[in-house]
């Protein structure tokens, strides 16, 4: 399902207060003197202004030019605390005074020194501030600040206690689990992002540029995260896991511009820094039939096995890490019409962090010999070489213009690979090994060659091949992989009032051969016949694939005022069987044709654009989209490790529709002085998933050793997702440089999820408790009043 967030931002967008137009004298046409005043004109007095133009504003020996914009907003309808994550998902918007924008600029008569300021939501969690100070043509140096919140969650209720930084105490004795519905909702679940750079950029020739720039991100805050307890994976809690992170990225760059050639050189410096190593989280099922002793009608109604988990869980959160990133690129002109573009990028990535010990629960010490550590760190050792060639070359005297491009990646994983002779499980168990930690490192490169024929002045034809090829390491079952496609373009023109351009792409891809086994083995040292997973499974990412892909747009002006631009795409992925019996050792039953994973997806869309300006004083804007995914996939029942079920396999058939439309009109009530603006957009996404049961009847279903009758496919509800938007601005300049505006906005959120739309921290017979948040319904309206004024 696609989630549509809505965007509020307190008034509808409207023209710059600064722009707008001001009557002025008429002027002769280009390349014509200006006429002398005759006798009569001078002798005519002139009408009174009713405003002089004095000239730019001044402040002391400065000029001054820019805008300020501030105003008042509130809800008339505002939606509660438990409705509020949707609307205010990326924004802050405050009731009272707020700044919706500002730009100042100080200058020298001369333009040799300058100095800006601007800025918006001064005060807000989304505020941004930027400072620059210029010499032209020699340096500048400026400052940034700015803010960015994500809100997860409104309505989430927890029990738990964080008593100190990521360390979740429940009460004790623990409460019976169906207490946790009935507490109230918890403060919104948030992460704030505040950045701050400064930088320095230095010209000092006009084709030399050097820039030094520090960022610091810093985060805080918690997001969701749950932790298990046990093996059955029935009892975890969710609690929340703290965000108090930093990152400090310095940039060294540097270019060299000539008439016929381009270079540049850029160094990255990038640290992530974790104040926090772990994160812990008591097990709400833990001693709920133990001392002290509770009448049977308190107890957590957890499971038998359940009440014998560890008395609390740890969790390791990401490590401190830093990364190292040069980049060299550059562009040469060469003869026979020919341009060069060439990029290589090399990073490293470096972690180090000391291993935390497998388990601190009481039940399972750290002192058990199996269970230490092989290493003290990881010796974490990742580099990455990117280069991107493109050329383009108009060699011969017709006009055909041939582009060439090459890309290649590689990812070199050279960490240790420890090998760990036993491991923990949830807190609760300790699993013989051994297990070696896999590195999934690999390379991927393509080219494509494409040819432009301008065959006439209204006909374009280009065509084209490409190739792409993944190498990957033995980490996963399909070492290699190639995709060939071809591609065809035309462009017409038949008339000068309408364009078509219409493309097809088809394309397929092919592996030499499929190891089911081969993560097993290099992970666990597993033999042949028993794959932790179905010999007839393909990962969509490896798996042989067909595509064919179709474009087209017209752009049509029937007259001046009017554009109308459909479009149409479609793709199809045929991910077709093949490789099924590389694996000799398989037993399976004669599958033949059968292919377990993604068998097919296809998605297409169709959508018009119309602009209409029937005169200089009135605009319309009017769009409609429709796009649908359909995806296909095939999943088979597994008795027990390694033994399939044909007779329980079932089909999901995937479809995501959305439909979106949108409409605005600008209208220039009273030329210069009163401009209307009106705006709507509604987006609706539906999504389905019917599931069947391909070769099983009745009574094959319910014979089937081990198998219960609930284990019929069943279709799972629909589930619906509608943001409606309008909108309104009326603004009116008056006096020369001031502008006010009223704005008005509505928002409307619907949704319906059965996966969570009836979702409690506790559910009856499961032994886990959820934070039970989830994404309310709301209605918005918010009403703002602003008040502009225009330096000039």
């Amino acid at each position: 399902m696609i989630m549509l967030a809505g965007v509020a931002s307190g008034q509808t967008p409207a023209p710059d207060p600064g722009k707008a137009p001001v009557e002025e004298p008429a002027k002769p046409p280009a390349g014509e003197p200006a006429k002398p005043p005759t006798a009569e004109s001078a002798a005519t007095p002139e009408p009174a202004k009713a405003e002089e133009d004095t000239g730019p504003t001044k402040i002391g020996g400065f000029n001054l030019e820019g805008f300020i914009n501030a105003g008042v907003r509130f809800f008339p309808q505002k939606p509660s605390q438990a409705q509020q994550a949707k609307l205010f998902e990326y924004q802050d918007i405050n009731t009272g005074i707020w700044l919706e924008g500002l730009h100042l600029r100080f200058f020298t008569p001369d333009e040799k020194y300058s100095f800006e300021v601007s800025g918006r939501d001064w005060g807000l969690k989304t505020m941004e501030y930027n400072m620059t100070l210029t010499r032209t043509g020699l340096w500048e140096a400026g400052f940034d600040w700015d803010q960015m919140r994500q809100i997860f969650s409104t309505d989430a209720k927890m029990l738990a206690t964080e008593t100190s930084d990521g360390i979740f105490t429940l009460p004790s004795p623990r409460p019976p689990l169906g207490a946790y519905n009935q507490i109230p909702f918890s403060d919104p679940i948030s992460v704030q992002w505040n950045t701050a750079r400064i930088f320095f950029k230095l010209t000092p020739t006009p084709e030399v540029d050097v820039l030094a720039e520090y960022k610091r991100i810093r985060k805080d805050g918690d997001i969701p995260m749950g932790m298990v307890f046990n093996n059955s994976f029935n009892n975890f809690i969710e609690v929340l896991q703290p965000i108090d992170q930093t990152i400090h990225e310095f940039k060294v760059s540097g270019s060299w511009a000539k008439e016929k050639w381009q270079l540049q050189f850029t160094y990255v410096l990038s640290v992530f820094e974790n104040d926090l190593a772990y994160m812990r989280a008591d097990n709400p099922c833990a001693n709920t039939s133990t001392v002290p002793p509770q009448p049977p009608a308190s107890l957590a109604p957890c499971s038998g096995g359940d009440v014998n988990g560890p008395q609390f869980g740890t969790m390791s959160l990401p490590p401190n890490n830093l990364a190292n990133t040069f980049s060299l690129s550059g562009g040469v002109s060469l003869p026979l019409r020919t341009r060069v573009n060439a990029n290589v990028t090399y990073s490293f990535f470096h972690q180090n962090q000391d291993f935390l010990p497998q388990t601190f629960t009481n039940s399972l010490p750290n002192s058990v010999p199996s269970l230490a550590l092989p290493e003290q760190s990881l010796h974490g050792n990742v580099q990455n070489v990117l280069i991107n060639v493109t050329a383009t070359s108009r060699p011969l005297p017709a006009p055909v213009v041939f582009t060439a491009k090459y890309r290649y990646f590689n990812l070199m994983d050279e960490s240790s690979t420890p090998v760990f002779s036993a491991f923990v499980l949830n807190d609760a168990f300790v699993n013989t090994g051994p297990i070696k930690a896999a590195r999934v490192d690999y390379m991927r490169q393509g080219s494509s060659v494409d040819a432009r024929w301008q065959i006439a002045e209204p006909l374009a034809f280009t065509t084209g091949v490409g190739w792409d090829q993944w190498q990957r390491s033995k980490s996963r079952e399909v070492p290699l992989t190639n995709e060939f496609s071809a591609k065809a373009a035309l462009d017409w023109t038949p008339t000068d009032w309408a364009l078509i351009r219409a493309t097809y792409v088809p394309s397929f891809r092919r592996m030499n051969r499929y190891c089911t086994i081969c993560f097993a083995s290099e992970e666990t040292g597993a033999e042949p016949g028993a794959p932790g997973q179905s010999y007839l499974l393909r990962k969509y990412d490896e798996a042989d694939l067909n595509r064919q892909s179709a474009t087209l747009m017209l752009q049509l002006t029937p007259i001046e005022s009017l554009t109308i631009t459909p479009s149409l795409n479609y793709t199809n992925d045929d991910y077709i069987a093949s490789g099924l019996f590389d694996n000799s050792s398989y037993q399976g039953p004669g599958d033949g044709n059968v292919m377990l994973g993604v068998q097919q997806v296809t998605s297409w869309s169709a959508g018009m654009d119309l602009n209409w300006k029937p005169t200089d004083r009135i605009s319309f804007s009017l769009g409609y989209m429709y796009e649908q995914r359909f995806e296909k996939m095939r999943s088979r029942y597994r008795a027990a490790f390694g033994v399939d079920v044909p007779a329980l396999d079932w089909i999901s058939d995937i479809t995501d529709t959305i439909q979106t439309v949108n409409f605005s009109m600008f209208a220039k009530l009273i030329p210069g002085k009163l401009d209307l603006k009106l705006n709507a957009n509604y987006a609706f996404a539906l999504g389905t998933t019917d599931t069947r049961n391909p070769n099983a009847t009745n009574s094959t279903v319910f014979t089937a050793p081990g198998v219960f009758p609930d284990d019929k496919a069943q279709r799972f509800p629909a589930y619906t997702d509608g943001l409606l938007i309008l909108g309104g601005s009326l603004r009116y300049h008056f006096l020369k440089n001031w502008t006010v505006s009223a704005n008005w906005l509505y928002e409307q959120w619907r949704k319906t999820n059965w996966q969570t739309d009836t979702l409690n921290p506790f559910l009856p017979n499961v032994s886990s408790i959820w934070l039970g948040n989830n994404l309310k319904n709301y209605n918005a309206t918010i009403l703002s009043f602003n008040l502009g004024y225009t330096f000039k």
